[in-house]
């Protein structure tokens, strides 16, 4: 993992802080099943939770304000995730969205080398080439420190199949367990504490979570997810004309890696 600083222009910061403010209703409101399909959107951005521990998720991000398209192809981390995505798989968005958890959210633990998924590939091969089948990136929109719910996670825990004993059950690997356990408190678990600006940045192929708030306030993050370009997006949305129409090639290649193919008529 890496921590970006600073990685966020202060106005882009600003800019974002506002959004979230603007919506806040939405924050108050929120009555969301676990799952997809909460049937409560803003245009094109849908709410969303994992659970009733997670805060509010507010999905497809990038269709809510500009500021979100800028940080697509942001300087401070898109050639990071190029480099050890590797250019030769190309790299695409698989999900992007940005979570606000009140005192007492946290997100169980999930994810570890033990797990048999694609987009949980980590190799490095002799030539130094890499092969990272998922970039995190988490933006603080907030300070994040002790008693803020900060994001955890187990150094190293990608490179290994042995299995984090809170994910085995039955002597099987899960790739994630929703036991209303804040990942905080699992073992081999470092807080990663964040200023307002800064970006955490790690293989998706860690073992993390986070940790409970306890703190008053909300917790503010902006999550983008950085894959190869053959993996499709993680709840396939249709991306609106209006937002195609507005990106420049660089971006919508991120977000569209994929050409679509028509017949000829």
């Amino acid at each position: 993992y890496l921590i970006l600083r600073n990685a966020i222009p202060k106005e882009d910061l600003a800019e974002m802080n506002q959004w979230v403010d603007n919506h806040w209703n939405y924050v108050e409101d929120a009555n969301l099943p676990g799952g997809t399909g909460s049937n409560q959107w803003i245009d094109n951005v849908e709410l969303h939770s994992y659970g009733k521990d997670d805060g509010v998720n507010f999905q497809n991000i990038i269709e809510g304000a500009p500021v979100f398209e800028r940080m697509i192809d942001n300087p401070a981390w898109t050639p990071l995730a190029q480099k050890y995505i590797n250019p030769v798989n190309g790299v695409s968005i698989h999900e992007n969205f940005l979570n606000v958890r009140p005192p007492g959210g946290f997100l169980y633990i999930h994810c570890g080398g033990h797990t048999p998924l694609q987009y949980l590939t980590f190799r490095n091969h002799n030539t130094g080439e890499w092969m990272v089948g998922q970039i995190n990136v988490i933006m603080a929109l907030t300070d994040i420190g002790p008693g803020d719910g900060p994001t955890v996670l187990v150094p190293g825990s990608h490179k290994s199949t042995e299995i984090h004993p809170r994910l085995e059950v039955d002597g099987k690997g899960l790739v994630a367990i929703n036991d209303h356990q804040a990942a905080g408190t699992a073992l081999g678990m470092q807080e990663m504490y964040l200023n307002a600006g800064d970006a955490l940045f790690f293989t998706d192929g860690v073992t993390h979570g986070s940790a409970e708030r306890t703190n008053p306030g909300h917790r503010r993050v902006a999550i983008y997810r950085y894959s190869p370009r053959f993996v499709r997006t993680r709840f396939n949305y249709e991306w609106s004309e209006g937002l195609l129409n507005r990106l420049t090639p660089e971006r919508r290649q991120i977000i569209e890696p994929i050409a679509r193919r028509k017949a000829p008529r």
